[in-house]
């Protein structure tokens, strides 16, 4: 089973053996490749060539040599969900015809004709004896999704699927019991945009994407200090924000601390602003959904690099009052020859690079909707 992540920053492809009687997806192989600065601009394809060239070197570097039958991931503001009541008389196949009939808007932003729908079964039920099936239908805008398509082809890759990033996050950072109707939410903090999946159940609900991430902070950085970009990105490492600013501290994942901070008030500032807007944005997709739904996440798990920015998971807690942790995603790789260079010295793998491959991992793990 293979996934296909394309990020802002990099190209991400997996292979996984299956999953282990823990529930741990066992990775056989990781790719991963960067993209040029500007090819992928708050989610949206913009060089397609580039990325082309970027999905071909993920598959190189991981060492798969057969470029078809992959999941690859979308990723966009353009995608919707919402679910609808249907005979269930209705093969899955013919699903998205009758829901183009019935002409019902499926998204804010565009219209039916242009959208690319994709069902899944969530329940059956009767009305009148009539037997129905609840399905959760997914809209995308069919340019985004031929984008997509035109990469695969400019990369001669052909995939089994394209599926929805944030179904596969859910997959690779959470294991929900069938029987149990318990509302959690995923959130993705990549480079250029945010991705909130909320599910009920075994079933993803709703899924919105915001743009500005990590990146907005590094940048924030950087024109308060001056420096590079790298080094901008270790000062963004070693940051706490809490109450008071940032200060120095001990970090869990136990990142190098080999260089000191000033914590000179312009860049207490720059970080304390930028995440404030971070935040409130990821609040308001939450809040979001409860309204919609009526019914709150019960929990909220973080993903993405900018996840391990120390006092933002604190923060995101107390301005939405529900829990909030650091995920890890279902998935251990293989120790093997070709994987022995992500295994530190203490026989750990860098948790920065299992969150880096959560979405590949959770793709790779997709079946046939129903």
């Amino acid at each position: 089973m293979i996934g296909v992540d394309i990020g802002a920053t990099a190209v991400r492809v997996v292979q996984v053996a299956g999953v282990d009687s823990r529930g741990m997806a066992i990775v056989t192989k990781v790719g991963i490749s960067p993209v040029a600065e500007g090819a992928i601009i708050a989610g949206r394809i913009r060089k397609p060539e580039e990325v082309s060239v970027a999905l071909v070197r993920a598959f190189k570097e991981a060492g798969i040599n057969r470029r078809y039958g992959f999941v690859i991931g979308i990723e966009s503001p353009e995608i919707s969900l919402t679910s609808i009541s249907l005979p269930a008389a209705l093969k899955r196949d013919e699903r998205g015809g009758a829901i183009r009939t019935m002409n019902k808007p499926l998204a804010p932003t565009f219209g039916i004709s242009d959208s690319a729908i994709s069902t899944c079964l969530i329940e059956t039920s009767e009305l009148n004896k009539t037997p129905m099936h609840t399905v959760s239908v997914a809209a995308a805008l069919r340019s985004e999704v031929d984008m997509l398509s035109t990469v695969c082809a400019l990369a001669k890759a052909t995939p089994r699927s394209i599926d929805l990033t944030g179904a596969g996050l859910l997959r690779a950072y959470t294991r929900a019991n069938p029987e149990n109707h318990e509302i959690g939410t995923v959130v993705s903090i990549g480079a250029s945009r945010v991705t909130v999946a909320t599910r009920s159940g075994m079933h993803l609900r709703s899924l919105r994407t915001v743009a500005g991430a990590g990146s907005e902070i590094t940048r924030a950085i950087i024109q308060a200090t001056g420096e590079e970009y790298d080094r901008a990105e270790e000062l963004k490492i070693l940051a706490r924000i809490d109450n008071s600013g940032f200060n120095k501290a001990s970090s869990s994942y136990q990142l190098d601390e080999s260089f000191s901070m000033d914590g000179s008030d312009p860049v207490e500032r720059a970080i304390a602003n930028s995440t404030n807007i971070l935040v409130d944005s990821i609040a308001q997709a939450i809040e979001s959904d409860a309204n919609n739904f009526n019914s709150f996440s019960q929990g909220v798990v973080l993903v993405g690099g900018t996840a391990l920015l120390r006092g933002l998971k604190e923060k995101l807690t107390q301005r939405i009052g529900i829990p909030v942790s650091i995920g890890r995603p279902w998935a251990e790789i293989e120790r093997s020859r070709r994987n022995a260079l992500f295994f530190k010295e203490n026989s750990k793998v860098d948790p920065r690079l299992l969150l880096a491959i959560g979405p590949a991992v959770g793709l790779a793990l997709w079946k046939d909707p129903l």
